[in-house]
């Protein structure tokens, strides 16, 4: 049996397994997920999936106690400083790069959506895709367009967040 992996191995041109690349890079399981809850916390519960991504389970157990109700560009910043939270934001600025760096880096970020109605976990982006983990549908990570993603986020005050913990989570 072995000799017939190795042969296949050769054969394809490999000389040792390796794995695919994780997709999205930002892989939290459904269990973990969180959804709205308190009649529309869209931005919290956005958070509490990306703390609970970074190993921070207690930290996304105190926010859910904590917060909910809609949350705005100009109050997220103070509730992150209050719970001592470290974080990186950009808002009306159209920073793609912010957006690329947060999953380059396993990190994922909160992202406004639908006009600034909304906000979502952006899980992966490459030139062509986004995935989107809407805590309104928890149960599968949504594929679209870059673009189609990027003129809705433009068009939402190109707001975004993440919390910068390190180590990021392993691939």
């Amino acid at each position: 049996m072995k000799r017939l992996l190795l042969l296949f191995l050769l054969l394809c041109g490999c000389d040792s397994p390796i794995p695919p690349r994780e997709t999205p890079t930002v892989n939290l399981p459904a269990s973990l997920r969180q959804s709205n809850y308190d009649g529309g916390s869209c931005g919290h519960a956005a958070l509490i999936s990306l703390l609970r991504w970074q190993n921070k389970s207690e930290l996304a157990a105190y926010w859910r106690r904590t917060y909910s109700g809609g949350v705005s560009s100009d109050e997220m910043p103070g509730y992150l400083d209050r719970a001592n939270i470290p974080y990186a934001q950009t808002f009306n600025e159209k920073n793609v790069a912010f957006l690329e760096w947060a999953c380059r880096t396993r990190r994922g970020t909160v992202v406004s959506c639908h006009g600034g109605r909304h906000a979502v976990c952006l899980v992966y982006l490459d030139s062509k895709v986004a995935g989107i983990l809407d805590n309104n549908e928890t149960e599968k990570i949504k594929w679209i367009s870059r673009q189609q993603f990027l003129d809705d986020w433009f068009d939402s005050y190109s707001w975004a967040f993440t919390p910068v913990f390190s180590p990021v989570p392993p691939k």
